[in-house]
């Protein structure tokens, strides 16, 4: 079983700052129980949601009929690592007035630590040889290619780099 860690590189340090809070809330923290989308969410949407918006009342509100990942009142953010086309049915029935940002998270380097199930001690640590690159959401993109031009819709692409620990 695999769990990550992800950490944001080339942030101010004030967003470094935010970005480590949300992911102190989000890990050790037992998510099996929870409202709408959040059972068996991933550990980086999570950590996402927190950062992009930390008053956790405002994640998983319903919007025109959806369910928004995070609505502030004024702006929406939509999470989405893949599945981009599951995307055009909400976007479609959000309001033209208020803003919509899609963020796709995307794995810049990833470090793999292995860890020994019995003692817990870390056996071996290494960086894998893939790098990954903003152009990653372009093919996501194009399945909502139709809202690209709305207005009030933006594209915010977060490159992580990940540790993720391994049994």
């Amino acid at each position: 079983m695999a769990s990550s860690v992800a950490l944001v590189s080339r942030l101010s340090p004030a967003q470094q700052t935010a970005f480590f809070e949300a992911s102190d809330r989000v890990l050790g923290r037992d998510r099996t129980a929870g409202g709408i989308g959040t059972l068996c969410e991933k550990t980086t949407h999570a950590i996402l949601k927190y950062y992009y918006s930390p008053d956790a009342s405002c994640h998983e509100i319903p919007v025109s009929g959806y369910i928004a990942d995070i609505f502030t009142g004024s702006e929406i953010f939509e999470i989405q690592t893949s599945g981009f086309h599951l995307l055009r049915k909400k976007i479609e029935q959000y309001p033209d007035s208020i803003p919509v940002t899609v963020v796709c998270p995307v794995v810049h380097m990833k470090w793999l630590a292995w860890i020994d199930p019995v003692t817990g001690e870390e056996i071996s640590n290494r960086r894998s040889p893939k790098i990954g690159q903003a152009q990653q959401c372009f093919k996501e993109l194009y399945r909502i290619r139709a809202y690209l031009r709305r207005p009030n819709l933006s594209i915010r692409i977060a490159l992580l780099d990940v540790q993720e620990y391994r049994l």
